[in-house]
């Protein structure tokens, strides 16, 4: 089309080679809104700045549209020429600008040619990220880790630009629906004390376990991980603090019930353990292949993000985020609250549940009630804002051994984050050698309702102890 000003064509200095654009749609969208204005709010869908276009003039009259319709003025040739400075009427002849609607092949296809201006704009896009992440490559001066994250991330941030992702209302209305006839966004943690407590966990929420060493965080997950199998659930295990082969040392032991963890991990087996060995391993062979998944060489979330892809798990159990590296953060409260966040938007990306075990800090230990408290989570107050449901595992008999009340095999989850249900304290059968967490104990010796750290509660218990009552 005559009368496009030079300026507004590629510099001659540059390669040949031109990044992927296409004048024929960019005048073909601004001529439609000439000729019929009304259109400008659904091509706003695809072209929601004026950066997707590649040409500077197009992207002049299109601000100047923009800001027309925001001030409830009529889109035409004149009104439009009249809002151009001096500079930019130099740049944008008058005589362009009515050329451009002559030039429509048919307003009906508006949205068609802003689609083209919207793929051209993300190819350039994806070149230029390209070209960043090949010359870091180049230069070694960033890992690939992290190189692979900047390109994962930059195509979901283009992806997400591209319109009629989200679901209308209708569509939603239906998937709920489905949802609820199905199930489809449950999970069970598949102990009747949890899920009567919690309804379960929802996928695109994530759930924290967080306890002090040695307290069983990682029993409970395994056990959970056998539940999540039994409930025909793909689940990934990304192994941080123990190697694939401890974690499955434990599964063993678990789908044994006759193994002695400690005798399986060093190696003090007769030829009856030898035997049940043989068997358990032909069982989870058959159990858990193509359901169960483990990783223990993912360094940062980016590496878990690959695993996550590679196979579509239901759950994620992730021990433990402390060990997940994040760069370019120099405090540790940040790195986490970073995690938490990413580990959200995976979750909702994906459609999963992560499962995230936590340490807690060690103020705990100096404390005159050594029950874990939302306080006592390691470093990070995002974690409690996050999650959906926040475990403690709290092992009495580990602290208090010659006192314990709950004995050796008896343990306990302080549910103190419960989205969807009640918080409580829950007593468990345990036995950290046959790696073993069940929830079959007499209902005397189950739930108490956890008490919130009022200041009455305190002052009522403190007057308790001072007398003598019970």
């Amino acid at each position: 089309m005559s009368g496009i000003n030079s300026k507004k064509l590629i510099n001659k200095t540059q390669p040949l080679k031109v990044p992927p654009q296409s004048i024929e749609a960019e005048e073909s969208v601004l001529g439609s809104i000439l000729l019929k204005p009304e259109i400008l709010s659904d091509i706003k869908e695809y072209i929601p700045s004026s950066d997707i276009f590649y040409y500077k003039t197009s992207q002049i009259i299109w601000d100047k549209m923009v800001d027309m319709e925001k001030d409830h003025l009529h889109i035409d040739i004149v009104t439009l020429r009249s809002k151009f400075n001096e500079e930019e009427k130099k740049l944008i002849t008058a005589y362009y600008l009515t050329g451009l609607p002559e030039n429509v092949p048919s307003t009906a296809m508006a949205q068609n040619y802003a689609k083209v201006v919207l793929e051209k704009f993300l190819q350039r896009e994806i070149i230029d990220t390209t070209f960043k992440v090949q010359s870091s490559a180049y230069d070694n001066s960033k890992e690939f880790e992290s190189l692979i994250k900047e390109m994962r991330d930059k195509t979901d941030e283009l992806t997400a630009l591209k319109p009629n992702l989200e679901p209308n209302l209708n569509q939603i209305i239906n998937q709920t629906i489905e949802s609820i006839e199905t199930s489809g966004d449950y999970v069970k943690f598949g102990y009747e004390k949890l899920d009567n407590l919690a309804g379960g966990m929802t996928k695109g929420e994530v759930t924290v376990i967080a306890g002090r060493p040695g307290h069983g965080k990682t029993t409970f997950a395994v056990n959970l991980m056998k539940k999540f199998i039994e409930q025909d659930l793909r689940v990934l295990c990304i192994n941080r603090e123990m190697t694939n082969i401890e974690m499955m040392k434990k599964l063993i032991v678990l789908e044994s019930g006759k193994l002695s963890y400690r005798d399986v991990r060093t190696n003090n087996l007769n030829e009856d353990s030898y035997e049940e060995l043989v068997k358990i391993n032909k069982k989870i062979v058959d159990k858990y292949t193509g359901k169960l998944f483990m990783c223990d060489t993912a360094r940062d979330l980016a590496a878990s993000t690959r695993q996550v892809t590679r196979h579509n798990p239901d759950v994620i159990i992730d021990d433990y985020i402390q060990l997940i590296k994040m760069e370019g953060y120099d405090q540790r409260r940040f790195e986490l609250e970073s995690v938490m966040n990413e580990y959200k938007w995976l979750a909702k990306t994906y459609h999963i549940v992560p499962i995230l075990l936590s340490q807690l800090n060690r103020d705990i230990e100096r404390r005159i009630d050594p029950i874990p408290k939302m306080s006592d989570l390691a470093e990070s107050g995002s974690i409690e804002q996050v999650a959906e449901n926040i475990l403690f595992v709290y092992y009495d008999y580990k602290v208090n051994y010659e006192e314990s009340e709950l004995g050796k095999h008896k343990t306990q989850i302080v549910a103190a984050k419960v989205r969807y249900g009640e918080n409580r304290k829950l007593t468990f059968g345990f036995n950290g050698d046959k790696v073993s967490f069940t929830d079959n104990l007499p209902d005397h010796q189950d739930d108490k309702m956890i008490i919130a750290d009022s200041k009455e509660v305190k002052e009522m218990l403190t007057r308790i102890n001072k007398f003598g009552l019970t």
